[in-house]
């Protein structure tokens, strides 16, 4: 239901829209903010549930007119700067009509329709990205906070959690969105090509250097450059990688011209890169500068009330695309999918529906037998960089009867000045005396103090 109240702010009256817009009441909303001529207008947009095509389009005709948009949810945003402004309202419902797909979710007696293109689908919509979980909408508002500027990003998250998605996101709602979006994945090329495929090359430049090739650098010029998996990337490439984003130019290889470049790095990575750094396997100072604003993706085992939306989704999408009509998913089906551990995220439940849509006889969804096993536990919550230096820290200490300092102490087994040694365990919270004590009955260990 559509709900608007009228306020004054100073010359500024406002109009806060709550609840659904879309073909059904757009003229409703159009004629109370037409009734203010001459007036400055506002929309407040901050308790918008769903839009379809024509409330966005009618927004993006007030915005363009200047009537501001105040807490506009990012999806419509996102939507309002792919479709444009209509160049008329009445074009607004001139536009191609939707097509009507509907699907069931039988509940009980209870029966939803969704209709996939219209206000159900608004999620859906989102570029793949489907969800409102307080996780994904957390990420969804750094996204909007981030995006207009030019800021290195680090997304972080496990595999299958939609790294690339969002980077195409933020692409999409910065300023550089007129510009090229060039991915590159850091582990899909060999070593010894990488440079090359970063930085271009001259003809002649090595054997099979045939022709002259433009880096991918060179191509994301005034554009988006999406490194992802940037904790393979190799160490003698680092320095290279890091002086392109200090000072915007590089030189291809085989060439003394130096090249000037704009253009913004968002990286990607399921590896803890802090650990890396230690390990000195990453570079500290790139490191710095690629995570000026880490972005961190939760696993959809942290966000299962996204599982129903998305299995619509992907449902909806599998079946228009393979020819088939599902009209209903069970309750127990979707049980059985939220229960269900996920480690391969969100891509991992895109083909097991795929498959499961190709596989379904009739107009209800039938998961394959081998399609989901509910009986697995849950899976262990991933050991981070931290929990596993803890762990290291404390068999070395028990190990040394936990002596810190001196010849047999934990600080000479590890490789570490006794000061270092004593910082990292403040921060980790380690004792000698509390590391030692499970183990000191069973062994006959005495508890030693530094």
């Amino acid at each position: 239901m559509l709900r608007i109240e009228r306020s004054v702010r100073g010359p500024l009256v406002v109009f806060a829209v709550s609840g659904r817009v879309g073909v059904k009441n757009i003229t409703e909303l159009q004629r109370i903010v037409d009734s203010e001529a001459g007036q400055r207008k506002a929309l407040n947009l901050k308790d918008l549930t769903l839009v379809d095509r024509h409330a966005v389009g009618f927004l993006a005709r007030c915005e363009a007119e200047g009537t501001p948009l105040e807490n506009c949810p990012i999806y419509v945003r996102q939507w309002i700067v792919r479709e444009g402004p209509p160049c008329s309202f009445s074009e607004l419902f001139r536009k191609e009509t939707f097509g009507m797909e509907t699907m069931r979710e039988t509940s009980g007696t209870e029966e939803r329709t969704v209709y996939q293109g219209d206000a159900g689908s608004s999620a859906a919509d989102f570029h793949g990205i489907v969800g409102r979980s307080a996780e994904l909408q957390r990420v969804l508002r750094l996204v909007e906070t981030v995006a207009t500027t030019d800021a290195a990003i680090l997304i972080r998250g496990e595999t299958g959690t939609g790294k690339e998605l969002i980077a195409g996101l933020i692409h999409r709602l910065s300023r550089r969105r007129g510009g090229p979006l060039v991915k590159f994945n850091c582990t899909a090329i060999p070593a010894g090509l990488l440079e090359s495929e970063l930085f271009g090359h001259e003809r002649g430049a090595f054997t099979s250097a045939i022709a002259r090739r433009l880096g991918r650098f060179e191509l994301a010029n005034n554009g988006t450059l999406f490194l992802d998996e940037i904790g393979d990337l190799p160490l003698d490439l680092q320095p290279k990688l890091l002086r392109v984003l200090e000072e915007q130019e590089f030189e291809r290889i085989g060439s003394t011209h130096t090249i000037r470049t704009d253009v913004r790095v968002i990286a990607a990575t399921n590896r803890p890169l802090e650990g890396l750094v230690e390990a000195g396997e990453f570079r500290a100072d790139l490191f710095y500068r690629l995570n000026v604003f880490p972005i961190d993706l939760p696993p959809l085992r942290e966000r299962t009330e996204d599982i129903p939306p998305l299995v619509r989704h992907f449902v909806a999408h599998h079946a228009r695309n393979v020819g088939r009509r599902i009209d209903a998913i069970s309750p127990d089906v979707i049980d059985t999918l939220v229960r269900y551990p996920w480690p391969g995220n969100v891509r991992e439940l895109q083909h097991i529906l795929h498959r499961a849509v190709i596989m379904s006889q009739g107009g209800s969804l039938e998961l394959p037998p081998l399609a989901v096993r509910a009986a697995w536990p849950p899976a262990p919550r991933a050991e981070t960089y931290d929990d596993a230096l803890r762990k290291h820290i404390v068999e070395v200490l028990r190990e040394a009867n936990g002596i810190v300092a001196g010849p047999r102490g934990a600080a000479v087994r590890l490789g570490l000045k006794r000061t270092t040694l004593l910082s990292k365990m403040q921060k980790l919270g380690i004792t000698p005396d509390r590391a030692v004590s499970t183990l000191a009955p069973e062994k006959g260990r005495a508890v030693h103090r530094y």
